[in-house]
């Protein structure tokens, strides 16, 4: 089964993901406008952007290993190739 990313906003900047899997998990996610500016070319909404970042998480680690509640930028303090997923 694959995973499924399911998204809903909390705020403009702030998000609630729910990763179906094997076990449900639930993360709230920040993902700031220093962020958007770092990786946005106006070409993914900020949903998108915390898609693809899912999808990146889930090629490295299973939905359970994933912090709960996090800014989004502190994935490259972890995986230093995280930006890459947005080229």
């Amino acid at each position: 089964m694959s995973d499924q990313i399911n998204i809903n906003k909390l705020s403009e900047s702030k998000f609630l993901v729910t990763v179906t899997a094997e076990h449900i998990t639930t993360h709230e996610v920040t993902l700031d406008e220093d962020f958007l500016n770092k990786v946005n070319t106006k070409k993914f909404s900020k949903e998108q952007i915390i898609h693809k970042s899912f999808l990146f998480l889930l090629s490295k680690e299973p939905n359970t290993s994933i912090l709960k509640k996090f800014n989004i930028e502190v994935i490259s303090s972890y995986f230093p190739d995280f930006y890459s997923c947005f080229y």
